[in-house]
């Protein structure tokens, strides 16, 4: 089963307006159930949820940013 993770980007400031982008990461993916293959998902997702970008991989892929620190960095 595909895992989601949200990278967030540094926050932008437009004015009084202020907009967090971010990148969907989609990983452990394979040909959903209507046989549209893992490539092409991008295309179909980027507009109707806002992200800058999407990421797909068929491998496990580890965001440091959603994990804990590593301990030298834990202070």
């Amino acid at each position: 089963m595909a895992r989601l993770q949200i990278l967030e980007l540094p926050t932008e400031h437009h004015g009084e307006e202020m907009i967090t982008p971010f990148v969907l990461v989609i990983d452990e993916v394979t040909t959903d159930s209507d046989g549209v293959p893992p490539s092409e998902f991008p295309d179909q997702l980027l507009e109707r949820i806002g992200a800058r970008a999407i990421l797909v991989f068929e491998d496990t892929v580890e965001i440091p940013a959603n994990g804990t620190l590593p301990p030298q960095w834990a202070q």
